[in-house]
C-alpha cells in the first residue's frame, strides 16, 4: 500500500487495520458515499471500480501532480475537470467562473473553513478548535489591515535586529533556514511585541509549526478518512504538534487571561491599547472563543498562516535576484530613494512599485501550491453554462497553470522582474490592478473574491521590509560558481524551494 512508516508502532497499526475486512468494506462505502461527479471529465488516474485503483491514483498525483493539472487545464481551461489528489477528488474550475461565483453564488454555498479543515486534516492535527469560528479571519481582515500603518516601524526594527543577528560580516547561509526565522520573528512582533519576537522557544515553534502540520497531513492523506483518527496518535509528528501547542500556551496564556479579565472601565483609562494580535483576539472573542486556551490555539494557527508562505516567497525572490542580478541596482536605487525621502512608513512601502513587481513576478513563476481557492460545496450550485456542483464537492482553481498560460502572460516561462511594473505604468486604470497583493482571474496565488487571503496586505509589507533592508545593507549572490537558481521541488500539489540552497551575504560599504 502507499503509506508512510515511522516505526514498529505504525506498522502494527497498519497490519491491524489492513487485515480487517469490515474496515475495508467501510472504506469502500465511504468512497462511494461522496458526490456523484460522473459528468465531469477527468485528468489523471481515477480511483477505479470499488476504489481498486485509488492507491495508484494517489501515487500518480504525488509524482506527476504538475503534469496532471497542466494537461487538464489545457484541455478543459474553459470548463472544469476532475482530479484525484492525495486526499480527495477535486473539481478544478476554470477562472472563468470567478465572476459568476462572486456575483451570484452565496458565501454560505462555498465553505472555505471546511476546505481548510480538509486540507490541514484539522481533526488529526488538533486544529478543529481554531476552525469552530471565523474569528481569526475576521481579525486579519479588520484589525490587522486597519492597523498596518502602525506596524511598519516595529516590523522594520525587528527585521533590522534579526538580519544583524543572523548575518554577521560576509556570511554564507542556508537561505530558507535563515529567512524563515526572520519572517517568524517579524510576524511574532505583530503577534505580541518583543516579548514574543525575542522568545527563542517560541521562535522555534513559529519557524517549524507550519511544516510540521503539513507533514502530519501528508502522512495521513493516503489513509481512508475513517482510519485517520486511529493512525494519527501513532505518528511522531502528532506528538510534535502537541509540544508546539504547549509552547504557545506557555507564551500567550497568562497574557490572554490578564487581558480577558480587564474590565471596560480599566480599558478606558488606558486609552492606548497594545497594537498586537493578542489585543485584537481578546477584543474580538465571543462565546466559546473567549477562552485563553482557545485563543492560544488561534495564535499558533496565526503563526502557520503568517510564516510559511511569506518565508517561501521571500526565499524565491532572493533566488530570482541572484539568478537575475541585473535587477539588483534598479531595485536598490528605488528603495534608497523612497525610504530616504519617506522613511519606513506604509506610504513608502506602497511606493516601492518596482520591488512589488519583482515580488509578484517571482510569485507568478514560483507558486507555493499548484491550486488555490479550495472550497467545499455546502449547497448545490448550477452555473449559467449548465455545469452543476453537488453538495460535498471539493473545488479548487489551477493557480500555477493560470500563471503560466501564454494567453494571459507573454512569454510565461521567462522571468521579467518589471512585468507588472510596466503594466501598472501603462495606464491610470491599471495602477492598482497588478500589485503583489491584488487578486483576479489571472492572479490566484492569494485566492479570490471576498474570501481571498485576509493577511496578504500584511505579508506584502512584511516581505518588502525585509527585502528593503537586505538591498540597502547587503550584496547577495549564489556561492562562487553558481549562476542559475535551484529547481523547485514538487510533491503532489505543493511547490517548495530547495532548502539546501545557500546564499552569500556581503555587507555593503
Amino acid at each position: 500500500m502507499y503509506i508512510y512508516f515511522e516505526g514498529n508502532n505504525e506498522l502494527f497499526a497498519l497490519i491491524a487495520f489492513g487485515l480487517t475486512s469490515a474496515i475495508s468494506l467501510l472504506g469502500y462505502f465511504c468512497l462511494f458515499a461522496g458526490p456523484k461527479l460522473d459528468q465531469i471529465p477527468r485528468a489523471g488516474k481515477g480511483p477505479g471500480w470499488f476504489g481498486l485503483s485509488l492507491v495508484e491514483a494517489k501515487r500518480d498525483f504525488l509524482k506527476n501532480g504538475p503534469k496532471i493539472i497542466n494537461e487538464g487545464y489545457k484541455k478543459y481551461k474553459n470548463g472544469m475537470f476532475l482530479i484525484q489528489t492525495l486526499n480527495v477528488e477535486r473539481v478544478v474550475l476554470s477562472p472563468k467562473y470567478i465572476e459568476e461565483i462572486n456575483r451570484t453564488v452565496p458565501d454560505k454555498s462555498l465553505d472555505m473553513i471546511d476546505g481548510l479543515r480538509e486540507r490541514l486534516m484539522a481533526s488529526q492535527t488538533n486544529l478543529d478548535a481554531v476552525f469552530r469560528s471565523p474569528m481569526h479571519i475576521d481579525v486579519c481582515k479588520d484589525q490587522l489591515t486597519r492597523n498596518l500603518h502602525a506596524l511598519i516601524g516595529p516590523l522594520n526594527e525587528e527585521a533590522t535586529y534579526w538580519l544583524s543577528k543572523r548575518i554577521d560580516g560576509t556570511t554564507e547561509v542556508k537561505a530558507y533556514e535563515t529567512m524563515v526565522r526572520i519572517i517568524a520573528a517579524t510576524a511574532s512582533r505583530m503577534l505580541g511585541g518583543t516579548r514574543v519576537s525575542r522568545n527563542a522557544e517560541w521562535l522555534e515553534t513559529a519557524a517549524h509549526y507550519s511544516m510540521d502540520v503539513v507533514t502530519v497531513a501528508m502522512k495521513l492523506r493516503p489513509y481512508p478518512a475513517f482510519m485517520r483518527p486511529f493512525v494519527a496518535p501513532w505518528l511522531n509528528g502528532t506528538k510534535v504538534l502537541a509540544r508546539h501547542l504547549k509552547v504557545a500556551k506557555s507564551v500567550f496564556k497568562d497574557e490572554f487571561i490578564q487581558r480577558l479579565s480587564s474590565t471596560p472601565a480599566v480599558k478606558s483609562k488606558n486609552k492606548e491599547q497594545p497594537i498586537d494580535m493578542i489585543q485584537w483576539m481578546t477584543e474580538s472573542a465571543r462565546g466559546t472563543d473567549r477562552n485563553a486556551d482557545v485563543l492560544c490555539h488561534n495564535m499558533l494557527f496565526m503563526s502557520l498562516a503568517a510564516v510559511h508562505t511569506s518565508s517561501a516567497t521571500l526565499v524565491h525572490v532572493l533566488f530570482d535576484l541572484c539568478a537575475s542580478p541585473s535587477y539588483m541596482q534598479d531595485l536598490r536605487e528605488e528603495v534608497e530613494r523612497v525610504i530616504g525621502e519617506q522613511g519606513f512608513t506604509l506610504g513608502a512601502i506602497n511606493s516601492l512599485k518596482k520591488l512589488d513587481s519583482f515580488m509578484k513576478e517571482s510569485q507568478r513563476m514560483n507558486q507555493t501550491v499548484l491550486m488555490t481557492f479550495n472550497r467545499r460545496v455546502a449547497e448545490p450550485i448550477r452555473f449559467t453554462d449548465g455545469a452543476t456542483l453537488p453538495i460535498g464537492t471539493y473545488i479548487t482553481m489551477p493557480s500555477d497553470s493560470v500563471a503560466h498560460d501564454p494567453d494571459i502572460y507573454e512569454n510565461p516561462y521567462q522571468f521579467d522582474g518589471l512585468r507588472f511594473y510596466d503594466k501598472r505604468m501603462s495606464a491610470k486604470t491599471e495602477a492598482y490592478r497588478h500589485q503583489f497583493a491584488t487578486t483576479g482571474p489571472e492572479s490566484l496565488a492569494f485566492g479570490q473574491g471576498k474570501t481571498a487571503c485576509p493577511g496578504r496586505f500584511f505579508a506584502a509589507s512584511q516581505i518588502k521590509i525585509v527585502l528593503a533592508n537586505i538591498l540597502m545593507k547587503y550584496d547577495v549572490s549564489f556561492p562562487p560558481g553558481q549562476t542559475e537558481r535551484p529547481k523547485n521541488i514538487h510533491k503532489g500539489g505543493l511547490v517548495m524551494a530547495d532548502r539546501s540552497q545557500k546564499l552569500v551575504f556581503t555587507p555593503r560599504k
